[in-house]
């Protein structure tokens, strides 16, 4: 190869491999004439020079330029076969999508027959939107495929032309009608917010009507738009009364996170209040959140600004907080130990104290602060239900004494109902009830003042009636005592005058008396005795001496009149009386029962003073009887 025949050479290579860098460089697709162009050139070259264009040994023999031409065309030939190679792949991919992308224009040619047979518009235009996208982005393909498409193509266009005037009609139809609407919101009085979107949603339907496809006449957009615009005009001011308070309410919310830096300037974080500290961020954080909007612009700046200034606050609290925290678990743990303690009195007091001593400085979470509180209540409640199992035993053992006392009660009211003869009997009944009741414990408070007050009622009942039988059985004694006084003074003074009564008959009345026993049925046995022996003259002044004596102290007692003959011994006694009286000598006063005794058991006295002495004894008796 000469050096004339190697540069003709060197420019065909370097022509075959700019070409198809330009093929390869093409971004539309490869033009695949042009690339068998290139091909059948390196096919030619090839076969017109002996050396293959592979080929990268030097010949032998040949002069040095030879050899350098030869190692130039080597070069040329490995690029122009890696490059060939790059353009098969990016021809064969081309050949592939092209066969795809018609199987696809096929496929959506079919569709917009079938959505077109069935009357679908929209369908229709979707599949033919999608057609003509891909038709004409398919490099290289044949005529007689173009031909097969467009031959379907225009036999249904006119069918789709159809379709969309009469949707054009209908669409024509309907913003007209929406063009009255505006129309008729312009003096409907609707709320702004209602009216402006019920604007926007008119504004985006006739945007769809646009995007369909469906292109309205310029007039009558401009009639849609001069309707809109006048139906909005109310929106105008009542929009920008609500840009004026998003101002406002930058301006408030600003002034939060002023106040939140200037309280964090003026604390003294060596002895920091940290509750009031606390509620004073809860309460500068509620009233941010709580102001009304701002414009979008400003939220994240703000939100940025609240919590730098919150943020310098946490630095302080959040050890505080962790501090708290712990103190309210170590609370809860002493309250949870109060179940070990035995006396439940003892385990009330101190959680009583331990309810004291929660205080919350600084707040955590809520779910925290919850779960704190909860541990809390329960570890209190712990206590408590062990003190409503206690009251629910103390209940029950209360029921039970009060059915003992209701019990006892019933007893000392049949008790008081009884027989003069059974109440004497049972005089201690009172005392030893007393003594039951006392040994029975509490009652339910319920029933406390109702019980109270028949147990007083039953002791009022029984006592009175106890005295009421005691008075009529000492009054059957004394009216007895008196009906033998009587027969012993008649005996007494028929043996002073004389005439004895026969023993036996004596005997026999006096045994036809009711039987006597008790205070004063000896002294007056004694008497019956001695009323048929005939006492002298010193026993019988003695005896009426004792009669007077205790006449005189009934009279006083009884509020009697005593004889003139006995006012100085009356005026002494009273005398006597009130000084035993001053000097709070209980002892000293007489008892009528007694002097009454005295008087109607003492013997005989002289014939001539029996007869007063018996009407003094008698009037003393009578009184008695009647104030008893």
């Amino acid at each position: 190869m000469n050096k004339e025949s190697g540069t003709v050479t060197l420019e065909n290579r370097q022509a075959i491999l700019d070409e198809i860098n330009f093929l390869l460089a093409t971004a539309s697709g490869i033009d695949e004439s042009r690339a068998k162009k290139v091909r059948k050139a390196i096919d030619t070259l090839r076969s017109s020079d002996s050396t293959p264009v592979a080929a990268g040994e030097e010949p032998p023999g040949e002069e040095q330029p030879a050899a350098v031409q030869a190692a130039e065309d080597s070069g040329l030939d490995a690029e122009i076969n890696a490059a060939l190679e790059t353009l098969r792949t990016r021809i064969h991919a081309q050949v592939e999508r092209r066969n795809r992308d018609y199987e696809k224009s096929l496929a959506l040619t079919e569709e917009l027959e079938t959505a077109l047979k069935n009357n679908e518009l929209q369908h229709a235009e979707r599949a033919y939107h999608k057609l003509m996208s891909i038709m004409g982005n398919i490099p290289g393909l044949s005529e007689q495929r173009w031909k097969d498409i467009e031959k379907r193509l225009n036999h249904v266009r006119p069918q789709l032309r159809k379709l969309e005037s009469w949707r054009h009609w209908g669409t024509t139809q309907a913003r007209q009608d929406l063009i009255e609407q505006m129309r008729q919101l312009i003096e409907s009085g609707l709320h702004p917010e209602k009216l402006s979107r019920q604007i926007q949603q008119a504004r985006e339907q006739w945007h769809t009507w646009d995007k369909s496809g469906d292109q309205p006449a310029r007039e009558l957009w401009k009639e849609f738009d001069r309707a809109c615009e006048e139906a909005y005009k109310p929106c105008i001011a009542h929009f920008e009364k609500l840009k004026q308070q998003r101002r406002e309410n930058l301006s408030q919310r600003r002034a939060i996170i002023d106040s939140l830096n200037a309280r964090y300037e003026s604390t003294d974080w060596k002895q920091p209040d940290w509750r009031e500290i606390d509620k004073f961020i809860r309460h500068a954080r509620r009233d941010f959140y709580k102001i009304g909007n701002v414009d979008f612009k400003h939220r994240k700046p703000l939100a940025r600004a609240l919590e730098e200034a919150l943020g310098k606050f946490e630095e302080h609290l959040s050890g505080e907080r962790e501090r708290s925290i712990k103190a309210r678990e170590r609370l809860i743990a002493d309250i949870e130990a109060l179940g070990e303690v035995a006396s439940l009195r003892d385990a009330l007091d101190r959680l009583e104290v331990c309810k004291t001593q929660w205080t919350i400085t600084v707040t955590g979470k809520r779910d925290l602060e919850n779960r704190l509180w909860k541990r809390f209540q329960a570890a209190c409640d712990t206590t408590y239900r062990r003190r409503d199992a206690e009251r629910k035993e103390q209940a029950s053992e209360r029921e039970a004494n009060l059915k003992l006392k209701q019990a006892l009660i019933e007893e000392l009211e049949q008790a008081a109902g009884a027989t003069d003869e059974a109440l004497l009997a049972n005089a201690a009944a009172l005392g030893r009830v007393r003594n039951r009741w006392q040994e029975i414990g509490w009652i339910p408070r319920k029933h406390e003042s109702g019980l109270d007050s028949r147990w007083r009622a039953a002791q009022k009942q029984f006592s009175s009636a106890l005295r009421a039988a005691e008075t009529r059985a000492r009054d059957s004694a004394l009216d007895n005592i008196a009906q033998r006084a009587v027969l012993c003074h008649r005996w007494e003074q028929a043996t002073l005058a004389g005439s004895a009564p026969d023993a036996d008959s004596i005997e026999a009345e006096w045994q036809a008396l009711s039987v006597l026993a008790g205070t004063g049925s000896e002294t007056i046995n004694r008497r019956f005795n001695q009323a048929l022996t005939r006492p002298d003259d010193t026993t019988l002044s003695e005896n009426l001496a004792a009669k007077q004596d205790a006449c005189l102290r009934l009279e006083v007692l009884l509020e009697l009149e005593s004889p003139q003959e006995c006012q100085a011994e009356r005026m002494a006694y009273q005398i006597e009386r009130l000084n035993a009286s001053l000097k709070k000598e209980p002892g000293a006063q007489d008892s009528p029962e007694d002097l009454l005794l005295v008087a109607l058991t003492t013997g005989a006295v002289p014939a001539d003073a029996a007869g007063a002495i018996e009407r003094r004894i008698g009037e003393c008796l009578a009184r008695y009887k009647g104030r008893s």
